[in-house]
């Protein structure tokens, strides 16, 4: 949301659709990737619910996000001071509709907090909740400029503020309403006070994946080669808390500087992964095929088959790294939220 034209007579602020879009492409994404996932890969699931429970509720995301995109709408308001007029403006996609309110029906425009149900619980607890911009009408009514609310009070309480002055109403001082909630403090917020474990217990994600990274690297690098006899080649079954996976097992034969040795690792670093990777691998590697293996020549004893380095561990640093961003960005919002509930540049007010 953001004020996009500003004229001596008109003020226009836009809300797009593409955020609620992008919510129900997310919703109808997830809901279909789970349905596809269980029609191709019926294995490895876990569970009691039976596969019906996946599609049921594959079913209800993909309605979900078909519904939400659905109804996303384009929204403008449109302050005329010369006309003493405020257009609300909807566009969705098949439809328009307009709605017409006169200055003199229009007490205040404030921003309506909504209280998460924890805190509804625990009064004593702080919590930013979720807002939208209101017009609090003369005969005690109000007309919401969205129907749902959101925790951006950053774009909305700026925009408020804007239409505020621009309408006149923020100099009256018969329109100023004040605030019914208290100042947040950032220091009780959970993403504040939880950000230092955060870290930590994410760091060491990150740790792991670049240790293993850098150990495959090493050891592709470093290794020596030497010739070697396949003995036989299968793929074993990995079983774990969330469903099954498979590494290839090759057992191979090798001489190196004189001795004969014994392996069956074919990776660098012990990997399991899909049953279609793992058979693809071990397909390689006929019994009674030469092939040749790369062995530690500090232990000789120790070595690989498939000299390629994998770029699964760094899944380990990617997905923390995701996390740490959306949380600083949250951080972020929080303190800025903040600042703004301690000008207090509009009022708040409760929900009904």
């Amino acid at each position: 949301m953001q004020v996009v034209l500003q004229t001596p007579s008109e003020l226009v602020v836009h809300d797009g659709r593409w955020t609620t879009a992008f919510m129900g492409a997310i919703f109808t994404a997830s809901g279909g990737g789970f349905m596809w996932l269980r029609w191709t890969h019926p294995t490895g699931w876990s569970g009691n619910g039976g596969p019906w429970l996946v599609y049921l509720v594959g079913t209800l995301f993909v309605l979900a996000g078909i519904l939400i995109f659905w109804f996303s709408a384009d929204r403008r308001y449109v302050v005329d001071r010369g006309a003493h007029t405020v257009s609300i403006i909807v566009q969705r996609l098949v439809h328009r509709t307009t709605a017409l309110l006169a200055f003199k029906d229009i007490d205040d425009v404030v921003l309506e907090q909504s209280m998460s149900m924890s805190t509804n619980m625990n009064p004593n607890r702080q919590s930013m909740g979720t807002y939208r911009v209101v017009f609090m009408m003369k005969d005690g009514s109000r007309v919401p400029w969205t129907p749902y609310s959101t925790n951006d009070r950053v774009s909305q309480e700026r925009c408020c503020a804007a239409v505020r002055t621009f309408g006149g109403w923020a100099g009256n001082p018969e329109h100023q309403i004040a605030p019914t909630t208290p100042t947040p403090a950032i220091i009780s917020h959970p993403v504040a006070t939880n950000w230092g474990c955060l870290a930590a217990f994410l760091s060491l994600f990150i740790a792991v994946g670049l240790g293993l990274f850098s150990l495959q690297v090493y050891r592709v690098a470093t290794w020596k080669p030497a010739p070697a006899l396949v003995i036989s080649s299968s793929v074993v079954t990995v079983q774990g808390d969330k469903g099954n996976t498979y590494k290839p097992v090759v057992v191979y034969s090798y001489a190196y500087e004189g001795s004969n040795y014994t392996a069956s690792t074919v990776t660098p670093i012990s990997m399991s992964a899909g049953n279609g990777w793992a058979q693809s691998i071990a397909s390689r590697y006929r019994p009674g095929s030469p092939t040749t293996a790369y062995v530690n020549p500090a232990h000789p004893n120790s070595a690989y088959l498939l000299r390629r380095v994998s770029w699964m561990p760094l899944l380990f640093v990617a997905f923390p790294l995701f996390f740490g961003v959306i949380f600083s960005w949250a951080i972020r919002m929080q303190r800025a939220q903040v600042q703004l509930a301690q000008e207090h540049l509009v009022p708040v007010v409760n929900s009904v």
